[in-house]
């Protein structure tokens, strides 16, 4: 069963919409093109990103319009033939295609934000890359910025038009990262708050497609927002250690296979397969964060079946011991039961990178972890692993596309009613939730406070919870005052692997994110790292998404260059405030969960969903609120 939904999906191919006369249907027909415009756009970038680690130029350059614009630092580069002449000099280091087995050249593209033009004809997208590269034996960096990129559709494709980056750091991982904060250039937004929660624009559409075809794609982009559901929450649930949730996620014969290791087998191999994480739950200064980043979701038309490619960042180890960085490639094949659930029915690893943390990549040890003796595989392979530096990564990548052909002969999607606005609540809760992310960067209170509904909340770090937009916005002036960031400092908020449930008819949901959030100073010391979760309510206010609720825990705060395994279990509490100050703000509600970053020790971590095949309920489950804890 498995091989044959494999073989299904090795071919996908992107469904233009079919036009032709003027649809008697309104705004609908446009609203589920442009909303499957918004997924086709992010699974462009993401595309683009997973061919940059391949080191795939051509193909990287096929994606853009022949008359395309890309500005870096280092240049201009007007034509698709200038810009493929660029990747293949600045980082294919002359190889027309593919990476040298001893580069590593990992581009993540993370926290979109997407605004739609008012004919659905273009896009502006804004994004965090952040960028690990290597030369094996040789050098290690890191790099960040942010990204403003065009897009436009040409000839019922979506391409890239005009890409500009806007550098934040960059850096030798033997020191740290830093920027020069006189040429620091802060991207500007392409959006104002009500425009980032302005999904889908208002127009009609011409359209062959009959309501019952409308119906059905609305219905596959629901799907396609549960799928990666799926795929994020197996992250979430693997960071804490939550064995019993990561297991109900995989149907009773599902398997693991781990590139250059074996193959683990059914719900009972599965298990066997986790030991290799170490026992169920967090011990005492264990830290096994993976998050799943840059995913590309596709869904067979007859919405049977699906898959999920994302690429795994490994932050482990231990307090007072040894810390590791990894990189895996993900590739999830999903199966929808007949109840309606999305289940896992195989899981393709491949460890590509992992490294101590006092060494860095430049480094690389083998990726492939040990496990217990007990806990082996049911099928050794035999078949090398594609790991950096003995080997490149040469794993074949899906074609671009959301939809991929019916996998069984004659099905048909099944309808759910109002798919569109529950499938329009996935992208945007994103949309508000990054938003947010941009403007507090840059200091930009009454756009942060915008994004949120008239009686929404927002937990102000080691202060309280305040209640209404006005409240919001008095909170962080009080605060941080209105002069704006300075240059010699950046907190860098990327906000990434969203889970959301939508509630209701599509008008509300919950929406999960990872805060990783990157510090940067004109002293390569002062790099930082800080990890945690925010858990967001969002609302459709007035035809527009905003923030009903942001709730943020923070889970560990450490410096760069002595990382998690030194991280002062007191270090986030010199933030902390007074009581008195605490007064002053005067809280509608007080901060729920942890106030300060816990690491070491390990604390409850709330969840908004329980586990979307089982039902298990969380440990610690968090309600719709007001900003009082429930």
């Amino acid at each position: 069963m498995i091989h044959r939904l494999l073989l299904a999906l090795s071919a996908l191919l992107l469904a233009p919409v079919a036009v032709s006369a003027q649809s008697d249907l309104g705004t609908y027909p446009a609203q589920v093109e442009d909303l499957t415009s918004i997924r086709e756009i992010k699974h462009l970038q993401a595309h683009w990103g997973h061919l940059a680690l391949r080191g795939q130029w051509q193909d990287m350059a096929a994606l853009l319009t022949e008359d395309v614009v890309v500005e870096y630092q280092h240049g201009e580069f007007q034509g698709r033939d200038e810009v493929l002449a660029d990747l293949v000099h600045s980082f294919g280091f002359g190889n027309q295609e593919g990476l040298d087995p001893d580069r590593l050249n990992i581009n993540l593209w993370i926290s979109p934000v997407i605004t739609l033009d008012d004919d659905g004809q273009g896009a502006t997208g804004r994004w965090h890359e952040l960028v690990l590269s290597a030369k094996a034996g040789e050098s290690a960096d890191w790099a960040g910025g942010t990204w403003v990129v065009r897009y436009e559709l040409r000839g019922g494709d979506w391409k890239i038009a005009h890409m500009r980056y806007y550098h934040q750091f960059d850096g030798p991982y033997a020191t740290g990262w830093s920027h020069d904060a006189a040429e620091l250039e802060r991207a500007p937004y392409h959006y104002t708050p009500d425009e980032a929660g302005i999904i889908l624009p208002k127009r009609e559409a011409a359209s062959s497609k009959s309501r019952p075809e409308l119906d059905a794609q609305a219905s596959l982009l629901l799907e396609h927002g549960r799928v990666q559901n799926i795929a994020n929450a197996f992250g979430y649930y693997l960071d804490r250690g939550m064995y019993d949730d990561v297991v109900d996620l995989f149907y009773g014969d599902a398997r693991v296979v781990v590139q250059g290791q074996g193959s683990w087998e059914g719900q009972d191999g599965i298990r066997r397969f986790l030991a290799r994480f170490g026992e169920e739950g967090l011990d005492y200064g264990e830290l096994n964060d993976r998050p799943q980043l840059m995913p590309k979701v596709i869904i067979s038309r007859d919405g049977t079946v699906a898959s999920v490619s994302a690429v795994e960042l490994g932050m482990t180890g231990q307090h007072g011991g040894e810390g590791f960085w990894s990189a895996t490639l993900n590739h999830f094949v999903l199966m929808r039961g007949d109840d309606g659930n999305w289940r896992i029915a195989s899981l393709l690893r491949i460890p590509f990178m992992r490294a101590n943390h006092a060494d860095g990549w430049a480094s690389p040890i083998d990726p492939l972890l040990d496990y217990p003796e007990a806990a082996g595989p049911d099928r050794a392979l035999s078949r090398g692993a594609m790991a950096f530096p003995q080997a490149s990564i040469t794993q074949p990548i899906s074609e671009l596309g959301i939809f991929a052909p019916p996998v069984v002969a004659g099905a048909e999607a099944s309808i759910t009613p109002g798919a569109l606005a529950m499938a329009e609540a996935f992208d945007g809760a994103e949309n508000v939730s990054n938003a947010y992310g941009y403007y507090i960067d840059q200091f930009a209170w009454r756009d942060t406070a915008a994004v949120f509904a008239q009686d929404g909340w927002k937990e102000l770090s080691y202060i309280g919870t305040f209640i209404g937009q006005d409240r919001v916005l008095g909170s962080l002036i009080q605060r941080y005052g209105e002069g704006g960031p300075r240059d010699e400092f950046q907190a860098i908020h990327q906000k990434t692997q969203p889970v959301v449930t939508v509630l209701d008819d599509g008008s509300r949901a919950f929406i999960r994110t990872r805060l990783m959030q990157m510090n940067s100073g004109v002293d390569p010391a002062s790099a930082s790292w800080i990890g945690g979760i925010y858990e967001n309510q969002v609302v459709k206010e007035d035809g527009i998404w905003r923030i009903h609720g942001m709730d943020l825990d923070y889970v560990w705060l450490a410096d760069n260059a002595s990382g998690w395994m030194a991280a002062d279990p007191e270090s986030s509490a010199r933030f902390g405030v007074s009581d008195e100050v605490i007064a002053e703000f005067g809280p509608d509600a007080p901060l729920r969960g942890e106030t300060f970053a816990p690491y070491p020790r390990i604390a409850p971590m709330g969840f908004h969903f329980a586990n979307p095949v089982s039902g298990r309920e969380p440990a610690t489950r968090l309600h719709w609120s007001d900003g009082h804890r429930q």
